[in-house]
């Protein structure tokens, strides 16, 4: 579960970004480690890496609410800034 601060809607969650807060990619077998230098922290597990190359993010239903080539995502981004 991501904390946040507002109803309990899948945009509030997806979009509340507090200051400092950041996301880290952890390989599997670095996960106990980690958990451990975060003891006393608030730190989530939100999510994994696959490789079937889509960013997909679940609601809190548990139903997907996006799912999106990162290809077509990484366009997106980098047209308005004429990369």
């Amino acid at each position: 579960d991501v904390p946040y601060r507002g109803k309990k809607r899948d945009d509030y969650v997806l979009f509340s970004e507090t200051a400092s807060r950041f996301v880290v990619t952890i390989h599997p077998k670095d996960k106990a480690k980690f958990e451990k230098r975060m003891a006393g922290n608030v730190a989530r597990e939100i999510g994994f890496v696959s490789n079937d190359g889509c960013l997909q993010v679940s609601g809190l239903s548990g139903k997907t609410i996006i799912k999106e080539k990162l290809g077509k995502l990484k366009g997106a981004w980098q047209k308005p800034l004429n990369f």
